[in-house]
């Protein structure tokens, strides 16, 4: 299943512990893959290595990792890089950022 239809099918729970790290991992498991493993390190340090005062600073700097892998790693996979841009804007939709 793409990380998209889980993030539908999740929406909901993205927002709750339980939900968000199982779709950032799958994300650093598809990046480290592809080895792309400096990227998939991010993502595993933001979610379960670092503490977080609120949610929305947690999505905040995941946001930021994100977009950076995006801008950064022009060679990714079109299906890796088309999830990375609709978590982003999951998590926009989740912040109510835009």
């Amino acid at each position: 299943m793409s990380i998209f239809k889980r993030l539908r099918k999740t929406h909901l729970r993205l927002a709750t512990s339980e939900g968000f790290p199982g779709v950032i991992d799958a994300v650093r498991d598809k990046l480290g893959s592809h080895g792309f493993s400096g990227e998939a390190n991010r993502l595993h340090k933001l979610v379960h290595e670092m503490a977080w005062t609120t949610s929305n600073e947690l999505y905040g700097e995941l946001r930021l990792a994100l977009n950076k892998i995006r801008k950064e790693s022009r060679s990714l996979p079109p299906e890796i890089a088309t999830e990375i841009r609709r978590l982003i804007k999951s998590i926009d939709r989740i912040c109510r950022w835009r």
